[in-house]
């Protein structure tokens, strides 16, 4: 016999001895009181000593039974042998909720995690059907939790347990291997208190098998209450362990462009990052990186602390425009999942740009746009496009351009404004330059508002920037920011040739909001380029006019005509574009979908899914919002390539490339210990087993409840006592009296 809460044995047994304790303290109780009767009474108590010894022995003998039998009844006893068919109930329903996140497949010699917990399965399967009664099963993958929410069904839920169900689990898990998913045991606890409720007779046992990280499992209070209810609707928790030890693990966790994609031929800063999980650090640590199958040199790490992340940059070119992928490599360690990541791009040949010049004579503009695109054998990948104020009101046409360039504007209208805002707050950039032409009082009142507007800074009267007779001084000081990398190192010299005259001062410089970031300085300190984030887009002003021609005060800089002006100008372009220049990168687990015009392609889409190559032909429904297509592929629950075949009607087959990646944060394989676990779980009554260790006899928890039994002979125990203490005279008599 076995017990399902042997916690209270220890705590309510030692309670059994309690009426023979209070018996003890009556008996010192008794006072010796000598009277003339007394011996006719002791005559008495000599001939009837035995009997009322005997049933004083068993009143004492009952109500120590009544309490052992009130704690074993509490404890939930499980009788194992056939003949407990005869006493108690005999459905035990075994949970089985199997961790299949991509941290199982870490490798200890010739073992994964995966195959302990496929072994795991496989022991209390075994051990299930060896017990008498009737065995039922539910297997529930953590993978497959999310998609029990969305309607679906589970292939094993209260399975009677019988060969053929434990053939076609066991098959199951071994056609099906372990996920790439970060699923964690949240989501699998939901969906286990979520199962219908117990039948009537029914024993349910709850097992966790999983790895058990600290990432998942440390101080996570949802993880903790949810693992505490599901504790309460079961009889007992059986934790499986199926990895016993930390391994070193390296991930590659990031692998974006800099500053967003670049046009077809013109090179771009790739960043790729590396995470050390282990506990000793990582040196000279290769990653291979291959283009459109192309192998390129590899990226070089020196060291790698441990728990630190390292990020490298590197250079790369598409050459011509359409979709593009790239691919990083580790070498293998213990978890090969984590080791490769992808990124995918469809490159134009350009990217579109829209400027607003409100100079009088347009010569602002002129020096922009011979920045961004110089013409000749030059592809810097813009076509800036110059265009009055009023082009802003054209709101649907704002969406096809990657960044707005505002060139000493004078004012805008309201719907103009409108317009600018809602591009920035939906990912657009925007460059201010100010100048002449500037209104000051709109600025302020319609942009700044009060800090609320797309203005960063409230602006003040234009100042002059005074010269110091300091030579050495360079009239601009710039900060650490992609847009001025050009003049980090040696290259700093280049600011010694940038003169500024005049410039806008601005109003409470001291309360900056959090969101406003200067990125460049005057020598006398005040701000010369300012940044603001606005929703998901951001702007950037320039405090000065941009092209050098004399105006009423005078030239106010010769920036624009610095030599390196042109590798600025299109860094900035780049940083206002980074957030519109969208790449097809995607988690492993979401949802593989995109529109397509329904007048620019047929309603047929092929879809090639990474490493296997299995194809997919998708007959596509217009949708009915705005004519599109609607794309849909399903989950992409595969890392990689995922390539998508499409049909235009006007040109030959076009394709679109989405990268899919695991979740970084999986791949930290440092776990919890029994000890570190138990401290987690406080006051969650469970049972704990390393998955290598388990075996067939393990198991006392099948069998056959004898709660009921065990009640029902307290019952009998309490009646029997009540009955022999009225017997005994404990009881008074008709009156109070005492017989």
């Amino acid at each position: 016999m076995s017990f399902l809460f042997q916690s209270l044995l220890s705590i309510g047994l030692p309670l059994v001895a309690l009426p023979l304790v209070i018996h003890l303290i009556n008996l010192r109780r008794h006072q010796k009181v000598n009277w003339a009767a007394m011996d006719f009474l002791l005559e008495s108590q000599k001939r009837n000593k035995k009997w009322i010894m005997l049933r004083q022995l068993l009143l004492l003998l009952l109500r120590t039974s009544a309490i052992a039998l009130a704690v074993l009844m509490l404890a939930g006893p499980v009788l194992m042998s056939q003949w407990g068919s005869l006493l108690g109930s005999g459905v035990t329903h075994h949970v089985l909720l199997v961790d299949d996140s991509y941290s199982m497949a870490d490798r200890s010699q010739d073992s994964t995690g995966w195959d302990e917990a496929k072994r795991a399965v496989s022991q209390i399967l075994q051990q299930a059907t060896a017990k008498a009664g009737t065995q039922k099963i539910t297997l529930l993958r953590f993978s497959s939790a999310t998609d029990l929410s969305a309607g679906n069904e589970l292939k094993f839920a209260s399975r009677t347990l019988d060969r053929e169900t434990i053939e076609a689990i066991n098959s199951a898990l071994e056609s099906e291997p372990v996920t790439e998913t970060a699923a964690g045991p949240s989501e699998a606890f939901q969906a286990a208190l979520a199962l219908p409720e117990s039948e009537t007779g029914e024993s349910r046992i709850a097992y966790v098998i999983s790895d058990f990280r600290s990432t998942q499992w440390t101080d996570n209070n949802q993880t903790r209450q949810l693992l505490g209810q599901l504790r309460q609707q079961v009889a007992d928790m059986h934790l499986v362990q199926c990895v016993d030890l930390t391994h070193p693990n390296l991930a590659i966790t990031r692998l974006e462009p800099e500053s967003g994609i670049r046009a077809a031929g013109v090179e771009t800063w790739m960043e790729v990052s590396v995470s050390n999980f282990g506990d000793q650090a990582a040196v000279a640590v290769p990653v291979a990186v291959t283009q459109d199958g192309h192998k390129l040199p590899a990226v070089e790490f020196d060291e790698i602390a441990p728990g630190q992340t390292v990020t490298r940059r590197f250079r790369i070119s598409f050459p011509d425009a359409g979709p593009h992928q790239l691919t990083a490599q580790l070498p293998s360690d213990a978890l090969a999942t984590d080791n490769s990541r992808y990124f995918a791009c469809d490159v134009p040949n350009s990217f579109p740009l829209l400027v607003i010049d409100g100079s009088g004579a347009g010569d602002d503009s002129y020096y922009l746009r011979t920045a961004l695109s110089p013409g000749g054998s030059a592809k810097p990948g813009w076509s800036p496009r110059v265009e009055p104020a009023s082009f802003l009101r054209n709101h649907d046409q704002l969406e096809k351009f990657a960044a707005i360039f505002l060139l000493d504007v004078p004012r805008l209208d309201e719907s103009e404004v409108s317009a600018l805002e809602d591009y920035i707050r939906s990912g657009g950039g925007v460059a201010i330059f100010l100048g002449t032409e500037v209104q000051r009082s709109f600025y302020n009142e319609q942009l700044y508002r009060d800090g609320t507007g797309i203005m960063p800074v409230e602006l003040d009267v234009p100042n002059q920037l005074l010269s110091v007779g300091d030579e050495e001084t360079p009239d601009v000081e710039v900060e650490d920011h992609p847009v001025f990398r050009i003049f980090s190192g040696q290259r700093n010299s280049f600011l010694s040739v940038a003169k500024v005259n005049f410039y806008y001062a601005i109003k409470h410089l001291q309360d900056l909001p959090g969101d406003t970031r200067v990125l460049a300085r005057l020598r006398n300190d005040a701000p010369f380029v300012v940044e603001k984030k606005l929703g998901k887009g951001r702007v950037v002003v320039q405090l000065c006019k941009l092209s050098p021609s004399p105006t009423t005060l005078g030239v106010w800089s010769n920036w624009c005509v610095n030599p390196v002006f042109p590798v600025v100008a299109n860094e900035l372009a780049g940083y206002l574009t980074a957030a519109r220049r969208n790449f097809e990168v995607r988690e492993v687990g979401s949802e593989l979908s995109f529109n397509l015009a329904e007048d620019e392609y047929q309603p047929e889409v092929i879809v090639r899914a990474p490493q296997s190559g299995q194809e997919e032909v998708l007959n596509l429904s217009t949708r009915i919002e705005g004519g599109n297509y609607e794309v849909d592929a399903g989950k992409g629950n595969v890392s990689g390539i995922w390539q998508f075949e499409l049909s235009p009607l006007q040109q030959a087959n076009a394709r679109k490339f989405i990268a899919v990646n695991v979740a970084p944060s999986e791949g930290d394989l440092n776990l919890l210990d029994r000890e570190n676990l138990s401290a987690q779980l406080e006051g969650i009554d469970y049972r704990y087993s390393i998955a290598s260790q388990l075996t067939a006899s393990e198991d006392q928890l099948a069998g056959f409840r004898l709660g009921d039994t065990f009640l029902a002979l307290l019952v009998i125990a309490l009646i029997a006592e009540q009955c022999l203490a009225y017997k005994a005279s404990y009881h008074g008599g008709v009156g109070g009296s005492s017989r």
